[in-house]
């Protein structure tokens, strides 16, 4: 599971540098690239809320069974 989520961390990083990237060669070039600067924010959106939700499950699982035992 950590090899899996070192993955879509580097996934996310990559996918945000395309995007940087393309807005600003769409300055330059003068490209309609909304709608694909749009998908990409909302694929790292994604994949990040569940990274975050996953941390945020983990953490209440311990905070439980320390409250338990």
């Amino acid at each position: 599971m950590q090899k899996f989520k070192k993955i879509t961390k580097y996934v996310v990083n990559s996918l945000n540098m395309i995007n940087m990237l393309l807005l600003g060669l769409a300055e330059v070039w003068e490209w309609q690239i909304d709608k694909i600067s749009a998908t990409l924010v909302v694929i790292t959106g994604v994949i990040s809320a569940y990274l975050v939700s996953g941390k945020l499950f983990e953490k209440e699982e311990i905070c439980e069974s320390e409250s338990i035992g």
